[in-house]
């Protein structure tokens, strides 16, 4: 038997194991160029695959690794993100529809789905992105991202409450929460999307304040489609951490197909 571990491929795409299971949320494969792009039949390999809102950046390589799994794999996720694949020509029967409260049982792991919200980006992020001379170097993706409806409104967002064994794991897909949802504290690893607003250091530390995770991963810190991303700055939020919470340790690493021990 194995302990839980943890692959992080970039963007949000995060891929747990626990004695042979392996589940993956939200995969994605960059368009930028220069990016570590995680090998399909890696992520192939997993027995179930979260989706916490219905973004590009967090579903578009489902269709393609979902070939490649086996025919028992199913896609978790709710509504929105659902019919985003089925236009994509996903099977329905490779999808199932989860609901607010379902609790998912891929033995070992209990995957609790609870309401998340999605970040609400700043105005000054929103500017910077717009008239900025990557928008002409990266006009394929500007427009890409532009023309698909999910990106047109707020998406529905869960989170994931990984519980495996005695071990607990808080997955959030982007950088918000629900204010009447109980999350618990405590969670042995929080996961944390550090990208969308140009405060973004400073705007994470009371999520940092209400959750009280025993250790915390950065993830969605780096540069996978750009004009819309950017390389996230992480020492402001780093420094405040070893200052104001020491006892919780912070992992931030590249991208890459190495386990993180857990």
């Amino acid at each position: 038997m194995s302990g839980l571990r943890l692959k992080w491929y970039g963007t949000a795409t995060v891929l747990l194991e626990q004695d042979g299971t392996k589940l993956l949320f939200d995969p994605f494969i960059p368009l930028n160029k220069e990016s570590y792009k995680p090998p399909l039949e890696e992520l192939s390999e997993s027995d179930g695959i979260f989706v916490t809102h219905c973004h590009f950046d967090h579903i578009s390589a489902i269709p393609s690794i979902l070939k490649r799994c086996r025919e028992d794999v199913k896609v978790y996720c709710t509504r929105e993100p659902k019919d985003v694949l089925v236009s994509k020509g996903l099977d329905k029967s490779r999808i199932y529809n989860l609901k607010l409260g379902d609790v998912v049982n891929l033995d070992p792991f209990e995957v609790h789905i609870l309401k998340g919200k999605h970040i609400v980006f700043d105005w000054l992020l929103i500017l910077k992105t717009i008239f900025n001379l990557r928008v002409l170097t990266n006009l394929g993706s500007f427009v890409r991202v532009l023309k698909a409806k999910e990106h047109r409104r707020v998406p529905e967002t869960i989170v994931c409450d990984i519980r495996v064994q005695n071990k607990r794991v808080l997955l959030l897909g982007s950088l918000n929460l629900d204010a009447g949802t109980e999350y618990g504290v405590g969670a042995n690893l929080l996961v944390l999307p550090l990208q969308g607003r140009s405060d973004i250091c400073s705007y994470a530390i009371p999520f940092i304040d209400r959750l009280k995770p025993e250790k915390v991963l950065l993830d969605h810190i780096d540069d996978t489609f750009p004009p819309f991303s950017s390389p996230v700055k992480t020492e402001p939020f780093i420094s405040h951490m070893e200052r104001e919470y020491p006892a919780i340790p912070v992992i931030c690493r590249q991208a890459s197909a190495e386990w993180i021990e857990l």
